[in-house]
């Protein structure tokens, strides 16, 4: 999840200039504009420690209209407040009709922190974010506009930020104990953070996580999203009749995040006779653990995705020889039949899940609606921007049953699809692979792109991973993809010793 976040976005001085008198002008006029129409608006800020929350809020204040904007900032509980119920301190600090609240940490402050310091269980953190889910539905449904916003930069860019804190005498009392003990346990609150995300990013209060480690990305990347948020409150409540409501904005050119797959190193190669030596090894390898796993009632999923012509046939030729007929199947998925949508669209998919001990490979899957289905427009913005929270939660429940997931993006770049589709149509027994959908969702490359890139940061959790396949060489892909299938079926066979 986070990681996608980690590329470094930027956005050079001179954009920065070019952007700021516009966009604070967009904002100030937008700010009125609901205040006119009495559209609550309540702002959570959150996310990594050193990632510049403070600086962010100092930022909005300062550009927006003080009058109707409040920042409140919880952090330890009064003697007022511990003597009533715990959520009575956020809800007296709403903004009302027209104002905007800040919430410089908010309800997800402590879950996460008893969560790191196992103060609660696992168990107990999930039914707060639960809780808390539950409020966001009922105060939008009350007509209130949420923005959450996570800040995140990586562990090595938290260390330096607060060594450098430390050095100056005139900043060094910014850093505190708890920022170096918040530090030393990095991973356990990247864990508890993603699980806090995962379980509460919904389609009418989605999370929007920022890449903080260029202060100026960071600051016209939050304007940017916030002035969306606030135009796309207006458009709704103006929506009278059914009218259709309009698209939202993509964020503006200088602001945009750099896209996961432009970071993926094409370059891996592997020869033919490398393939056929380090195949046969692995093959008998996955035969002996695929039993084993079978022996254990272990399931698992293999799920494949990518750009057409990228190789997904391919693998799953290679990998079905070393299983056992008996234990898997392969499910090859295709448009929904009649009757598949009058069910809830993961409906089909649950038909094909596997027995404990079997195996199911999908070719294409779930995965359909946040891609094909959005940027073809056979889904609407609310059905597939809520898509991802319900594709965690399916997950999370093979997961929880003990099923191993693994999920394969086969990335190929655009020069590469062009030369396979070229070879497709030149051999005979391959032209019925290339259709003119393909040439299509060629066309509409910059789209998929971008699904993908939210695809992977949205849906790209501990228990269910993707993984990013660089797949210009066949066979480099394959003997890639069967690996990471090996090591997932040892470490689950470990774990249930």
């Amino acid at each position: 999840m986070f990681e996608v976040f980690e590329s470094g976005s930027k956005i050079s001085k001179s954009d920065y200039k070019k952007r700021l008198p516009e966009l604070r002008a967009e904002l100030l006029k937008t700010q009125f504009e609901l205040q006119k129409k009495n559209i609550p608006l309540l702002i959570i800020i959150a996310g990594v420690e050193g990632a510049g929350k403070g600086e962010v809020v100092n930022r909005l204040n300062s550009w927006m209209d003080t009058r109707f904007i409040e920042t409140n900032v919880f952090q330890n509980e009064t003697d007022d407040e511990k003597n009533r119920p715990y959520y009575w301190r956020f809800w007296r600090k709403f903004p009302h009709s027209g104002q905007i609240g800040v919430f410089f940490g908010s309800w997800y402050t402590t879950p996460i922190k008893n969560l790191v310091f196992e103060n609660i269980s696992p168990a107990e953190f999930d039914a707060e974010m639960n809780r808390i889910k539950s409020i966001e539905q009922m105060l939008e449904a009350g007509g209130k506009l949420i923005a959450k916003f996570w800040l995140h930069i990586p562990e090595k860019k938290q260390n330096k930020r607060f060594k450098k804190l430390e050095e100056d005498e005139r900043t060094e009392w910014r850093v505190s104990d708890y920022d170096w003990r918040y530090h030393d346990n990095f991973d356990k609150f990247i864990y508890a953070s993603k699980r806090a995300i995962r379980q509460t990013d919904t389609s009418i209060a989605p999370w929007n996580i920022i890449d903080a480690s260029q202060r100026r990305y960071r600051d016209i990347a939050f304007m940017e999203i916030l002035l969306q948020k606030m135009k796309a409150a207006l458009n709704k409540n103006g929506v009278k009749n059914g009218t259709k409501m309009p698209k939202t904005p993509e964020l503006h050119e200088v602001a945009q995040a750099n896209n996961i797959l432009d970071q993926v190193d094409m370059s891996p190669e592997l020869s033919k006779d490398e393939f056929k030596e380090i195949y046969e090894e692995l093959s008998l390898e996955i035969e002996y653990l695929a039993w084993q796993c079978y022996q254990q009632k272990i399931s698992n999923v293999i799920v494949f995705e990518g750009w057409d012509a990228a190789g997904k046939g391919g693998i799953i030729r290679r990998l079905v020889p070393t299983l056992d007929a008996k234990i898997y199947r392969v499910i090859q998925i295709a448009a929904p039949t009649r009757i598949e949508k009058s069910y809830h669209y993961l409906w089909r998919f649950w038909q094909h899940i596997p027995k404990d001990g079997r195996i199911t490979i999908y070719d294409r899957s779930w995965y359909g609606r946040v891609l094909v289905e959005r940027v073809e427009g056979f889904a609407s913005e609310e059905e597939w921007s809520r898509s991802y929270h319900e594709i965690n939660e399916f997950e999370q429940q093979l997961h929880d049953h003990g099923t191993v997931i693994n999920k394969f993006w086969l990335h190929i770049s655009s020069e590469e699809q062009l030369y396979r589709f070229k070879q497709r149509e030149k051999i005979e027994y391959k032209k019925h692979k290339i259709t003119d959908d393909d040439w299509r969702n060629r066309e509409n490359r910059p789209a998929y792109k971008q699904a993908v890139h939210d695809m992977i940061a949205k849906t790209s959790t501990e228990y269910a991973p993707w993984h990013i396949i660089p797949a210009n060489s066949k066979n480099h892909a394959r003997i890639t993809v069967l690996k990471i299938i090996r090591d997932s079926m040892k470490r689950a066979l470990e774990e249930r010793k």
